[in-house]
């Protein structure tokens, strides 16, 4: 090998080092001092990602949140297109919100680029309790109208959505709901001081418009980022594996149940602390 092959091998090797020694200091940053949140996550919020996801035969879960829902739950939920951020919010974020909203304003408002921001998700708390609300409500309102109706065959393929639903939202939904976004972590740590309530993490948000009836409502969507592949550490990985390889998540006989303690440190990413299985 001549001197040129060599210091080449040689920087490569070096590289990977610098690299692997930055990712294991930004780990160990991440997870030193207090955690900014740590929530208690049950198989509703942590769902097991496919072998192809993951590396050397390691086992990663993703968290599921959601968005509310729109304040008449017996119309269909919010549209994948509909904005879930407010305009207000919106223009707090730093997104340019046109002074009247016609066809070309809400074109022009829909090609901004996505921004980064902070994403506030609330465990198990208001949000959830509405959603029971509205589902219990849909149903009461779906077996009233088939009892007014017997011979209705529409209402009753209604009324068992509606039974479908509010089981689905009582046993199996994530209870991780979109409470609010912002920019500025310590002023949404103040406002939301419950760290086993409210986990902050990192996202983007981008704008959406929506025409209903000739009216343009303007807002946003958001995405999570680095949730998507929560690793387990090995002394807990066989038995999460056992019980959380069932063939149909959306199915009744979906993961057996089980709660994991996940902190999430001072770069808002997430690891496994603790897991309760039965």
């Amino acid at each position: 090998m001549n001197w040129t092959r060599t210091h080449a091998l040689l920087g490569g090797v070096g590289l990977i080092l610098l690299v692997n020694a930055v990712a294991l200091g930004g780990v160990a940053w991440n997870r030193s001092g207090e955690a900014d949140s740590r929530l208690p996550l049950s198989q509703r919020e942590l769902l097991r990602n496919s072998s192809w996801h993951n590396e050397n035969s390691g086992l990663s879960l993703r968290l599921q949140w959601r968005f509310p829902s729109e304040d008449e739950y017996a119309k269909p939920r919010r549209l994948a297109w509909a904005p879930q951020i407010t305009a207000r919010q919106m223009e707090e974020l730093g997104f340019a919100m046109p002074e009247q909203v016609d066809d070309n304003s809400a074109r022009h408002f829909d090609r901004q680029q996505s921004r980064a921001a902070l994403l506030v998700l609330e465990l198990d708390g208001p949000l959830y309790q509405r959603e029971l609300q509205l589902a219990r409500k849909h149903l009461e309102e779906a077996q009233q109208a088939a009892n007014a109706a017997p011979d209705n065959h529409k209402l009753d393929y209604e009324l068992k959505y509606a039974r479908s639903a509010l089981n689905s939202e009582e046993k199996h939904a994530s209870r991780l709901l979109l409470k609010d976004v912002g920019l500025h972590q310590a002023a949404l740590r103040q406002r939301y001081p419950d760290r086993q309530r409210y986990l902050i993490v990192q996202g983007r948000v981008r704008p959406i418009s929506q025409l209903h009836e000739h009216i343009w409502t303007l807002g946003g969507t958001a995405s999570a980022l680095g949730l998507d592949a929560i690793n387990v550490p090995h002394h807990w990985r066989e038995r999460l594996d056992e019980i959380t390889a069932q063939p149909n998540r959306a199915a009744d006989s979906r993961a057996q149940p089980f709660v994991a303690e996940v902190a999430f440190g001072r770069r808002l990413e997430p690891w496994i602390d603790k897991v309760e299985m039965p």
